[in-house]
């Protein structure tokens, strides 16, 4: 594969890391975590203003400047909002709910998807059900008229969103299913080590309506959600191993720059190969999931086990690596590098921890 960027996803990078240069400083992203702001709602509207939520959507939802974009450019924001330590639910609004409504919704969720992609509507993923669960064998049920029953934990933007897309269990296996906010449907607030918004839902008999495709079409949410989340992961390791080379030039010990010593030297070049790993598998993932390559299911989803595993291992050094080299500073949970280090773990157990992943990837190379 070209790991070359397309020009689109260059343009968006671009585009993306102006938006968030003005509204999401560190100094904002302080006070929506003091405030617990179920989302950064000035930032939404800056997004949704920019054509950024509906790359994903075909150009007959999205107007005459659509472009039916794919994961390569959806995931390319997600990075960029990543670095900026966005509050949003990007990774589950844009990069998997999005297509999944324009592929499988049909006339039922148009409408949602329209709101979707305009940002009147807000929609998470609600698929965890326990750390290292497969999100596959869920023990939430859908029934054949389309009610969910069941308890999912780890949900971000809960409080916000306006629907919610479930992977639950059906008499013909896991199916997706689109569960909008109102009756059945009970959102209660959970701390993360991320200080973003999370929560647990439960559901109650809460009305549906079922994606088509099955359990293919609950396969590749789980994929896009997993891509979101390790492309979010790219730009946090970025953004800290940023901070960190920056600390390294400027701060000074026994008369000199502590970039210029071995040790810290080392450390850093690590995490630079670190966050190149993270960055290039992200990017094949998404380049198989996008269909550049006619290379089917199979691949694509065990180049996204990759990006995830990379996401948890590489986040949790480049974290660890960032606090370290910023010495005590980087223990003051009010200093931006301790929130990148936040962040980090928090992606690191999203929809599966390094071992989970690698655990999955060995059973998909194993059953070739």
């Amino acid at each position: 594969m070209d790991f070359t960027p397309t020009e689109a996803a260059g343009d968006l990078t671009g585009l993306t890391t102006d938006i968030t240069t003005r509204l999401a400083t560190p100094e904002r992203t302080a006070q929506l975590e003091a405030d617990r702001a179920p989302i950064d709602a000035d930032l939404w509207r800056e997004v949704a203003a920019a054509g950024l939520l509906g790359l994903a959507a075909p150009s007959d939802i999205v107007g005459d400047g659509g472009a039916d974009l794919t994961t390569l450019e959806t995931t390319a924001v997600a990075t960029t909002l990543g670095r900026a330590l966005a509050r949003l639910p990007y990774p589950q609004h844009a990069v998997a709910a999005v297509p999944l409504l324009a592929a499988h919704g049909g006339d039922a969720l148009r409408d949602l998807l329209g709101k979707a992609v305009t940002g009147d509507a807000v929609v998470s993923a609600a698929v965890e059900e326990d750390l290292g669960f497969d999100v596959l064998v869920p023990s939430t049920t859908v029934s054949s008229d389309g009610r969910v029953t069941g308890v999912k934990v780890n949900v971000p933007f809960a409080d916000a969103a306006d629907a919610l897309v479930v992977i639950a269990a059906s008499s013909d296996g896991p199916v997706v299913v689109v569960v909008e906010s109102g009756p059945g449907v009970t959102v209660a607030e959970t701390r993360s080590t991320g200080l973003s918004p999370v929560y647990s839902v439960a559901f109650d008999d809460a009305p549906g309506t079922v994606l088509d495709g099955g359990a293919a079409t609950a396969a590749h949410a789980r994929d896009l959600l997993r891509l979101g989340v390790a492309a979010d992961q790219s730009g946090v390791v970025a953004g800290a191993l940023a901070a960190a080379a920056e600390y390294a030039r400027e701060r000074e010990q026994f008369g000199r720059k502590i970039g210029s010593f071995q040790a810290v030297a080392q450390r850093l070049a690590d995490a630079y190969i670190d966050a190149q790993a993270l960055e290039l598998t992200v990017a094949q993932a998404a380049w198989l999931l996008s269909g550049a390559a006619d290379t089917g299911a199979t691949e694509a989803t065990s180049a996204v086990h990759t990006a995830a595993f990379w996401a948890a291992d590489a986040g949790h050094r480049v974290a660890h690596t960032a606090v370290h080299v910023h010495g005590g500073v980087g223990l003051d949970t009010s200093h931006p590098v301790h929130r990148f280090f936040l962040r980090a773990k928090q992606n690191e157990f999203t929809y599966g921890s390094a071992p989970v992943a690698l655990g999955e990837l060995g059973a998909a190379l194993a059953d070739r």
